[in-house]
């Protein structure tokens, strides 16, 4: 049976979309889950709907190195072990290579590489001390294998997320720490919380070999799985759940393709 029960799992990103749908569902599996996000407003929301009491949101701005480091300081004092780490956090900005900003880059720089590797760091020398044999997950996209237009600077920091995956994987494999980079494809993530079926007419358009767009449940599925004890032989992996987008060769729904989905305040991943 899939369990998390007496696990510690820090979830980034985790106030809306992929993540705040991970957190509940770990939280129904057992875990105490630490949500990360900048939405306070959202994420007290998530803590106080939590019917267990084990999801604990702090605020914190993942881009800010100074927040990153007092998150570092926090966590040394008050967190007792992690079991698994989801890095999920993301704004999927629309920029070509010949319009991005330098200051767009460097967010994106920030959020998906400069602070996954911290909390990276920060988790694995939590469970090496504690002798865990624990999972850190990135959240890639499909991006990072077929990219959307003028989506230059995401789809280059997903890709980055791949590579320091298996770089995480083949550092950290000796203390029995398992690494897995996961790439959702087409998924809907509501723009506003709760709502969580995609318009049927999205739905029938999807670029997928199953005739949808994907669900965030479904990803966070997958992740509560990998994050569980019954993950127990992969690491360094790469996974897909994109509905076979990969290899439909549909072409995208306008909605997907320019972004009209997009919620600034969303971890939407539009393959």
């Amino acid at each position: 049976m899939l369990t998390l029960e007496g696990k510690t799992c820090i979830i980034t990103g985790a106030a809306s979309g992929i993540g705040e749908q991970t957190a509940i569902i770990f939280d129904s599996l057992g875990a105490k889950v630490l949500a990360l996000d900048i939405d306070g407003e959202r994420g007290r929301r998530l803590q106080k709907n939590s019917r267990s009491g084990r999801i604990t949101f702090k605020r914190i701005d993942l881009t800010n190195r100074a927040q990153l480091r007092e998150f570092d300081r926090w966590a040394e004092k008050n967190l007792e072990r992690v079991d698994a780490l989801i890095n999920n956090a993301i704004v999927p900005r629309r920029n070509s290579v010949l319009d991005a900003s330098l200051e767009e880059w460097d967010d994106e720089i920030a959020l998906s590489l400069t602070a996954s590797f911290l909390l990276s760091r920060l988790a694995a020398k939590k469970m090496i001390a504690k002798k865990v044999r624990g999972k850190i997950i990135l959240i890639s996209a499909v991006q990072a294998w077929i990219p959307l237009h003028s989506s230059f600077s995401y789809s280059v920091v997903k890709g980055g997320m791949i590579s320091m995956a298996k770089s995480l994987a083949v550092d950290l494999g000796a203390h029995g720490i398992s690494v897995t980079a996961v790439m959702p494809g087409p998924i809907y993530t509501s723009l506003g919380s709760g709502v969580e079926d995609a318009p049927p007419s999205l739905d029938r358009k999807a670029a997928t070999l199953l005739g949808r767009m994907g669900r965030r449940a479904e990803v966070a599925n997958l992740l509560a799985f990998l994050a569980s004890d019954l993950n127990s032989f992969m690491t360094g992996n790469t996974i897909l759940i994109d509905g076979g987008r990969s290899i439909s060769r549909k072409p995208d729904p306008d909605e997907v393709a320019n972004g009209f989905l997009k919620d600034p305040k969303s971890d939407h991943h539009s393959g």
